[in-house]
């Protein structure tokens, strides 16, 4: 009996400790954090923003499914325009992130096409692949085909990333007469 009360106990602090300690999964109930959420899942914190968000949003969504024929639905994003929000998130110097196939937080600094791309990228490998992908899977696939695919136009990023960046380029012209979600699927 001692037992099954200690278990309840542990179910029922696991998630509020999550949600306490592990700022990033926030981003599931990004409303109960101080942002507000649209119809489109698009959330911010300071909703005079909003339609620059949007976009930005619709912009990126639009050069990945053009240039890349990535089609990527409505994914929660969080834009994070103070840095009392990035930190609520748990950004920390992260320009953003991608939680599986769950949400995407955005840093104010990283409120340009390359970056929200970047994110969007990773949410369409959740989508396709599965969350896990972004763990378990090669990282030089994983971050060099976001790096590589969202036209960063940083020339010389901070290694392991540019080298990622390179080999997934090489990989990409090797494969480019494969449809990318086949070619990827045989690499993941």
């Amino acid at each position: 009996m001692k037992y099954s009360s200690w278990s309840v106990v542990i179910f029922l602090l696991l998630p509020i400790s999550a949600f306490a300690f592990f700022k990033p999964v926030r981003v599931l109930i990004p409303e109960a954090f101080g942002v507000r959420c649209n119809e489109q899942n698009l959330c911010i914190d300071d909703f005079s923003q909003l339609a620059a968000a949007q976009s930005l949003l619709y912009d990126s969504k639009s050069y990945l499914a053009a240039q890349w024929g990535l089609s990527i639905g409505e994914p929660k994003i969080i834009f994070c325009s103070t840095e009392q929000c990035r930190s609520t998130f748990g950004l920390a110097n992260k320009a953003g992130f991608t939680l599986g196939s769950f949400a995407i937080a955005i840093a104010p600094r990283a409120w340009q096409p390359h970056y929200v791309a970047h994110e969007l990228i990773h949410h369409w490998q959740a989508d396709q692949f599965g969350s896990l992908v972004l763990l378990t899977g090669e990282q030089w696939l994983i971050e060099g085909m976001a790096y590589a695919l969202s036209n960063d136009p940083r020339v010389g990023l901070h290694e392991p990333f540019e080298s990622y960046r390179q080999s997934f380029n090489d990989w990409y012209r090797l494969n480019a007469n494969i449809p990318l979600k086949e070619s990827l699927g045989g690499a993941l």
